[in-house]
């Protein structure tokens, strides 16, 4: 370091302390922190890149996976390479594929006989063989209970089964990938990746509001094995499909964005479709950023719907000639629908060069000399019009466009006259032609008054968006000094803590009351609820919510452990309850704080004089704060004392989740 300037020593110090707090967290000293600048001129304002290493672990991966409803995405980068994309899955041939079917075979003991695209030359006639898919969405209650009133095939009994289905795929899906880039790395046969520091981000669909739902899957992710397996291993929960879908939109887009534009983002995928309405905050070239105008917004629509109405289609023709059934395997309408021939008319189909009166489609399973007129095949093929083709999306499209009306009408009804100029289609159905052609149209033909005219674009890659949106946020972060490319987001909830207030005859009328045990004369209503954060509030991630506690203890109590209860309404803010005797609010959380090591001299002594009827004393006041980090689809507590992040020798904060009753514990 022999003559470093004085500007580059202060400039190497600030590095260091904003590198510090990301390896403390994964239990790094900071002594073994590196840091090297290099003079890069155009990446950072300070005109600089920081380059970090920690000596004795020299390697950084972050891998993404996004498991939508029906096809998993891996994407994974190193500081040093650019963005990689898994193609390499088990069964997918030499067709490079870059997502997996989310499907798994399990044989009658309840082992594993195929996943992926193996499931597809398994064959699942065989006796006790039961093919899962389309699990991850079963997570949620309402959403099972809703399949199971259809009568839907093969839906889990309960979101316990669900969650297990996920596990055992995600292990599957663990194993591969820890395998392909063990390999890639070179370190397949020497050590493989668990002395690297690796880093796991999932996305969430935009559907899940329920945190019992999302600590489910984060239950799972880690029953997998992803971020267990060393010691610099971490695995959490990102953003929502809609934000990452939004984060790639602004980082890749060949479109100029300008500085209070609008844009909306639809995430058109197997089974969600996920919109988000953003506003362009800074169009800095390296860290662009945007704020969310409206919540996200989630709902059930997506290509696996047009697979089932393929399905339904095709049952109703056979149901009409059965003198056909025995030349015909028994489950004919599922195998066309998961066949690569169907799959080809609904990507291609809106295509102007692929656009015909007929469509004809091999049959999988059938004799390519089986012919029935009543059926409409010929040579092994079924044959549908155009019209019959265009029914299977129009249902999905006008869902789709109903749902974007809705986000358009919320800035008229808050009386934000903006224009929205660009709508970026992604995902799965959102890369059709036929659904982009078809949005186009609708909204030339009837535009809207805060979109008079918007512009439909289709997104670069974008089957891959989610997981290229949650690398490349990930990376402005870590490069700009956490710099979230999504400046502010809305919260979906309300999330607030019960609390003891000074009782008010006016205000806590029917409510708890207790006495104080140091003021004699003092009453609290216990069981109230203070709103931290409110449903529509305006979330900056980078300042936490915080919530001061004094607790009072006498001069010989060294407890040093208290519980804080958090709780949650979806209702609007007009309707919140004031208390737990209130409809409304459930408790979500409870938050054991533990500040063993405290000792006596680091509290607030406080003495009381005596009267003439009674003697003094005299107690102690512990000051702390619990700092709630609102995620986009999760939440994060830091225990804070005598103004630094509290961290002994033990865990200070353990989280007990409320679920209908169950309850999981993690420590944080």
């Amino acid at each position: 370091m022999k003559g470093m300037n004085h500007e580059f020593q202060s400039k190497r110090a600030s590095a260091v302390r904003l590198a510090s707090p990301f390896f403390l967290e994964r239990g790094v000293p900071t002594q073994k922190l590196e840091i090297s600048l290099t003079y890069v001129p155009y990446l950072m304002h300070i005109e600089q890149v920081l380059l970090l290493r920690w000596l004795p672990n020299p390697t950084f991966l972050y891998l993404l996976t996004s498991a939508p409803l029906t096809l998993a995405r891996v994407a994974w980068m190193t500081p040093r390479t650019p963005i990689q994309v898994i193609n390499d899955w088990p069964g997918s041939g030499d067709r490079g594929e870059r997502k997996v079917p989310t499907t798994i075979i399990y044989n009658a003991d309840g082992s594993i006989s195929s996943w992926g695209f193996m499931c597809a030359d398994d064959d699942e006639n065989v006796p006790g063989k039961t093919r899962r898919e389309f699990f991850k969405i079963f997570l949620d209650d309402d959403t099972l209970a809703a399949a199971q009133k259809q009568g839907l095939e093969h839906v889990p009994r309960s979101t316990s089964d669900a969650q297990r289905y996920i596990t055992d795929y995600l292990k599957q899906v663990y194993g591969h990938i820890k395998e392909s880039i063990e390999t890639q790395c070179g370190r397949r046969h020497f050590g493989g990746w668990a002395s690297m520091t690796v880093t796991f981000l999932f996305s969430a669909p935009t559907t899940w509001t329920k945190m019992g739902v999302v600590n489910a899957f984060k239950n799972a992710i880690r029953d997998a094995g992803f971020g267990i397996e060393g010691p610099c291993h971490m695995a959490q929960l990102d953003l929502t499909e809609a934000e990452a879908a939004a984060v790639a939109t602004l980082k890749t887009s060949p479109v100029e964005f300008r500085l209070g534009n609008l844009f909306l983002t639809v995430d058109a995928g197997g089974g969600t479709t996920d919109l988000a309405l953003m506003q362009i905050t800074s169009t800095d070239g390296d860290f662009p950023q945007m704020s969310q105008m409206a919540a996200v917004r989630g709902v059930g629509i997506g290509a696996s719907l047009i697979d089932r109405a393929f399905v339904r289609l095709v049952a109703q023709r056979l149901s009409i000639c059965p003198d056909a059934h025995d030349r015909l395997p028994t489950d004919c309408a599922n195998r066309m629908a998961r066949s690569h021939h169907f799959r080809t008319v609904k990507h291609k189909f809106g295509e102007r060069a692929y656009m015909q009166s007929v469509y004809r489609i091999q049959m999988d399973g059938v004799s390519h000399d089986f012919s029935h007129p009543g059926l409409r095949v010929e040579n092994g093929r079924m044959a549908f019009t155009k019209q019959e083709i265009t029914s299977l999306f129009e249902v999905q499209i006008e869902g789709i466009m109903r749902r974007i009306k809705e986000q358009l009408d919320w800035l008229g009804v808050n009386d934000r006259p903006q224009q929205v100029d660009h709508m970026i289609l992604s995902g799965g159905l959102g890369s059709s032609a036929y659904v982009r052609d078809r949005l186009q149209q609708q909204f030339t033909s009837y535009p809207h008054p805060n979109a008079s005219q918007i512009a439909v674009i289709p997104c670069q890659d974008p089957q891959l968006v989610v997981v290229r949106g949650l690398l490349l946020d990930h990376q402005q972060k870590m490069i700009s000094g956490n710099l979230a490319v999504l400046a502010t987001r809305i919260a979906r909830a309300s999330y607030g803590i019960i609390v003891r207030e000074i009782y008010s005859p006016a205000k806590h009328f029917n409510e708890d009351i207790v006495d104080d045990q140091f003021e004699h004369k003092q009453k609290w209503a216990i069981n109230q609820i203070e709103w931290l954060i409110r449903k529509g509030d305006v979330i900056n991630p980078a300042k936490p919510l915080v919530k001061s506690f004094d607790i009072r203890l006498k001069a010989a109590e060294t407890t040093r452990s208290w519980d804080a209860k958090i709780v949650t309404s979806h209702n609007e803010v007009s309707f919140l309850p004031s208390s737990m005797k209130h409809a409304g609010a459930f408790k979500l959380c409870e938050v054991k704080s533990n500040l063993t090591g405290v000792q006596q001299e680091q509290l607030i002594l406080k003495e009381k004089r005596g009267t003439c009827f009674s003697r003094g004393f005299k107690f102690y006041i512990c000051q702390f704060d619990i700092r709630v980090i609102v995620a986009p689809a999760d939440l994060r507590f830091e225990l804070w004392f005598a103004g630094q992040k509290f961290s002994g020798n033990h865990e200070p904060i353990a989280v007990t989740w409320e679920d209908e009753g169950a309850s999981t514990t993690s420590e944080k």
